[in-house]
């Protein structure tokens, strides 16, 4: 069950191996804590095509384990893998006028210091850590059913018919999370994932194929198109040679029971009619014309209870629209691990202050990111109070959301988070 540091008594046991579960294990093996991972699959899976992180979870990498910073940036694409387009290499998205008077024109280009543009494929990040991971801490087939705390810890209870005893328990187990449901069943019953008003289409095209409907630098410069009602997005991936693209609606309604519902090619050719030459070239190319409804989680009033945390998607799923999800987790993980590394946490009684820290500086910060990522999306399609389509209030709220969430002052954040520990730890 991994190393465990004489100085701690307990195990932590994580439910859920997605990047954010793997993450946490790798930094708590690295600080020498039991650790053991309830997984729901047969095997480690991740759900989704790329994977960009900002400037403030890509600093947090190393903190966490610098195997896992090794990993990421082996593994991503930058505008430098297009010849002839190093100079873009801090660039992180252009955002070009979609349609109207400016069809074409650039707005603005959005740079991430240093890093720039990082992406990569869900899948190939979530195989790299998996090797971090020893295979005996890890019990696959194990979908959760129901928890129960007692005096001598938490049960654990699989649909398997099986059951564990845990010391602490953190839920990795995404946005329908049932450790999140024990940990809140009354709030649960009433914040569900809930249609956030905007469903989108995907598609991943050949980098030919992109060239040929936008043109070379449209294709290979990551570009956020802004429109009326609508936006678009589409970044390069797997080295520049293919390219991950989205159209996202703002609408309503969304009467259908699954996340993913079918659409018709004049059902996609009339979502992008707004949308001028570019996604009109680009419509006629893509293939699939499923639509895919955003969701997101409503704000909870905490992220731990008495032995139980939850982490990720599970305490704070958000909207994509500002690239910030996998971060968020990321950052939870960091946060964890140091406070759970820390030479004075050593009992159960002392883990249970550290998750009261953990709520205290990573909820307010997440659920900001929630509500700004929602914001993000109004901001993109011209419609956001206070701004719609002006020039200067456009980029003026681009350059203030995306430095209040890139410059994180990280070390900053764990040591506030250590300082919430002591003070819960007082008698």
């Amino acid at each position: 069950m991994g190393s465990a540091s004489s100085n701690k008594n307990f195990t932590v046991t994580i439910v859920g191996g997605g990047i954010g579960g793997l993450t946490l294990a790798v930094g708590l093996l690295r600080r020498n804590l039991s650790v053991r991972i309830f997984e729901a699959a047969s095997a480690f899976t991740e759900i989704g095509l790329g994977l960009s992180i900002g400037p403030a979870a890509h600093r947090a990498m190393p903190l966490i384990d610098p195997q896992i910073r090794e990993i990421y940036d082996s593994l991503v694409t930058t505008h430098a893998d297009s010849p002839g387009y190093e100079s873009y290499a801090q660039t992180w998205f252009e955002v070009v006028w979609a349609s109207g008077v400016h069809e074409g024109d650039l707005l603005m280009n959005l740079k991430a210091l240093p890093s720039g543009q990082t992406t990569l494929r869900r899948a190939n990040f979530l195989e790299a850590l998996v090797n971090l991971i020893p295979p005996d801490i890890v019990q696959f087939d194990k979908r959760l059913e129901k928890l129960e705390e007692t005096a001598d810890g938490v049960n654990l209870y699989f649909d398997d018919g099986t059951m564990a005893i845990a010391d602490v328990v953190v839920g990795c187990d995404g946005i329908k999370s049932k450790v999140k449901e024990f940990m809140l069943p009354e709030e649960s019953k009433t914040k569900q994932p809930q249609y956030s008003g905007m469903y989108g289409y995907r598609a991943v095209f050949d980098m030919d194929e992109m060239v040929q409907a936008v043109g070379d630098q449209r294709a290979r410069v990551s570009t956020m198109y802004i429109g009326d009602g609508a936006y678009g997005i589409s970044y390069p991936i797997m080295r520049a040679q293919k390219v991950n693209v989205g159209l996202y609606i703002l609408n309503d309604t969304w009467d259908c029971d699954t996340w993913v519902r079918p659409a018709k090619k004049e059902d996609m050719l009339l979502d992008a009619s707004k949308m001028g030459r570019y996604w009109k070239s680009l419509v006629e190319h893509m293939p699939d014309p499923s639509q895919w409804a955003v969701f997101e989680h409503p704000a909870l009033s905490t992220y731990s209870r008495s032995r139980v945390a939850i982490l990720g998607d599970a305490a704070h799923a958000s909207t994509p629209h500002q690239g910030a999800g996998a971060g968020q987790a990321i950052e939870d993980a960091l946060v964890l691990a140091e406070l759970f590394g820390d030479s004075t946490v050593r009992s159960v009684s002392d883990v249970k202050a550290a998750f009261k820290a953990y709520d205290d500086v990573r909820r307010p910060r997440s659920q900001r990111v929630a509500t700004s990522s929602k914001e993000g999306a109004y901001l993109l399609c011209l419609c956001l109070d206070g701004v719609g389509d002006n020039v200067e209030k456009l980029k003026e709220a681009f350059q203030e959301r995306l430095r209040w969430l890139w410059d994180l002052d990280v070390q900053a954040h764990i040591d506030e988070a250590k300082h919430k520990m002591a003070e819960h730890m007082r008698p």
